[in-house]
């Protein structure tokens, strides 16, 4: 199909950056009858992507100032240098709590989560002055630390250029976030332009991504880089102290947002063991803590005044994909059989024990975008009948087998879940008298292999990391992405994501991307048999808590308080 040389650039753009493989553990849990519709049951989108003045939300009733939140988090970050690394642990809960960024995502009570809404942070307001250009005016009550060697400047235009260049540096690990950028440019200090190479979708949503974090000059040339720091940054916190044990923060009183942040700071522990952080909220030690089901439920038995909360976890879970280029698998009623021959809710609970739900498995800025999975395409699994009469019409010859490669992404040899997810599966196809069988591999020749080479039959495992929806969609989804290995594709998918790509009203998006995902549920290739979530329990005194870290960002901690006991 024939494209304008915009929209061919963009593609180029997003197909060269969409995603960036894992050759080691992408972190774990981190599709008859004619298929179901989505266009019947469309729900208007009520997200706001494109970013609308910043709201200051009235304090909450009964607001008590102050005190210090006691958390633990999994891993120790690597360094302090966000620029210098794509962890989503050193933007959320290391460095990167220190700083401001031009945009941020809105959090906190009344705000829908997960999602990914941009708003200003050091921008005071923005304008489209141009179809690839735009220009913000800085907020003039942002200031550094008055500590050398930024000694209390104000946070200028100057600041955002050389942070963007200094991310954007070829080969820097997240360069590819700000790739459609074409040059940031200061009028003066308090005024921004941006032009792009072309038309994004997702252009404020990158600006707010978590490690699209705003440096001073004179902090970065103390020593050339910031691995080590000194961390100086303009947000809501300011790293106090950091050790190989935990890491401590306090409020920044000269925050440019009044009354904010509620609490006098943050004092945070490296603990590996889910046993041990759920331990230390059930005593008191802890404030609160992301664990696992089983430690939840485990904690509120016998603490039930614990709080707690699921938060769906976008681009994470289990993936399965069928190579359509392969036989059987070429045939749509094959695959349509081998879905229906699986019980899938049962092997989510048997297996996952309810940790995860099922997804298409794109990494969706909105809840509102997200198609009812079980609504629409619960009955594309579970009906061995109705798989029968389908493998009965398929011409199927003894020679037809199927491998199923697995990841071994999981605990330990022998309780690998995603293994066991593999088992179920082919299990219900053997008892159709559809030959199969699993094969596991390390996670290198899994990512090698298999992700990139697109060398399976049927594969299960846990998804690479994507740095974005349209990343995403381009790279693995459209007929000419790196990554499509199950070799599915029409027109009318690749139109519909080139679509979404440069649609800027957010209900129109919102409604191409529902198509999408039933375009992609139809052809029977791709999608996660579960989703990954996070589990979240905290003591009762912990008040506004809503723990959404999507786009690598903590922004929710700003507004959470605690209550006098």
């Amino acid at each position: 199909m024939t494209h304008s040389a915009r929209t061919r650039g963009y593609i180029a753009l997003l197909i060269a950056f969409s995603l960036q493989i894992a050759l080691l553990a992408c972190g774990g849990p981190g599709a008859p009858t004619p298929l179901p519709t989505a266009t019947a049951s469309l729900v208007t989108p009520t997200a706001t992507p494109v970013p609308a003045p910043t709201a200051t939300p009235a304090p909450p009733a009964g607001l008590s100032r102050g005190g210090i939140l006691r958390f633990a988090i999994k891993e120790a970050p690597p360094h302090q240098d966000v620029h210098q690394s794509v962890s989503n642990v050193l933007a959320t809960w290391g460095a990167g709590i220190a700083y401001s960024r031009l945009f941020r995502y809105q959090a906190g009570p009344g705000v829908p989560a997960p999602s990914r809404i941009p708003e200003c942070d050091l921008c005071e307001s923005w304008k489209q002055t141009g179809p690839l250009e735009f220009e913000f005016k800085m907020r003039e009550d942002a200031f550094w630390p008055d500590v050398a060697p930024v000694n209390g400047r104000r946070v200028t235009a100057q600041d955002v250029v050389f942070s963007y260049q200094r991310q954007m540096k070829p080969g820097w690990p997240n360069a590819e976030i700000l790739a459609n950028i074409q040059e940031v440019a200061a009028f003066d200090e308090t005024r921004l332009r941006i032009r792009l190479h072309a038309p994004d979708a997702e252009f404020f949503e990158r600006l707010a991504d978590g490690h699209s974090v705003v440096v001073a000059e004179e902090v970065v040339q103390l020593n050339g880089n910031l691995f080590n720091g000194p961390t100086i940054g303009s947000g809501p916190w300011v790293l106090e102290e950091t050790s190989t044990a935990g890491a401590t923060f306090e409020a920044n009183r000269d925050y440019y947002e009044a009354g904010l942040p509620y609490l006098d700071g943050l004092s945070m522990q490296f603990i590996a063991q889910d046993s041990t952080r759920a331990a230390g909220v059930r005593s008191g030690i802890l404030d609160m803590d992301q664990s696992t089901l089983e430690e939840v439920k485990s904690a509120t038995d016998r603490f039930p005044e614990l709080q707690t909360l699921t938060m769906t976890r976008p681009g994470t879970g289990v993936e399965l994909a069928l190579n359509t280029s392969r036989r059987p698998l070429d045939a749509l009623a094959v695959r349509q059989a081998v879905l229906l021959a699986w019980d899938l809710e049962a092997a989510l609970t048997d297996i996952w024990g309810g940790e995860l739900e099922p997804s298409v498995g794109l990494n969706l800025p909105h809840p509102d975008w997200t198609a009812d999975f079980d609504g629409l395409y619960a009955d594309m699994f579970g009906d061995t009948d109705a798989a029968n009469r389908l493998l009965n019409g398929a011409g199927l010859t003894p020679s037809d087998r199927l491998t199923i490669i697995v990841g071994e992404f999981g605990e330990a040899q022998g309780s690998d879940r995603f293994a066991q997810t593999a088992e179920s599966l082919a299990g219900a196809l053997n008892s159709l008298g559809l030959a199969a069988e699993v094969v596991r591999v390390t996670t290198r020749l899994f990512a090698e292999n298999v992700w990139i080479g697109g060398d399976y039959d049927i594969f299960v495992g846990a998804p690479p990391p994507v740095s974005s929806l349209s990343g995403q969609l381009f790279g693995v989804y459209h007929s000419e992405g790196p990554w499509n290995t199950t070799g599915f594709s029409t027109p009318e998918l690749d139109a519909l994501i080139e679509q979404q790509a440069v649609e800027n009203d957010p209900v129109e998006r919102g409604r191409l991307l529902l198509q999408i995902q039933d375009a992609i549920m139809s052809g029977v290739h791709r999608f996660y048999p579960g989703t990954g979530v996070a589990q979240w329990m905290w003591r009762p005194t912990v008040q506004g808590l809503v723990p959404d870290t999507s786009g690598a960002s903590s922004d929710f901690l700003r507004r959470v308080w605690l209550k006098r006991e």
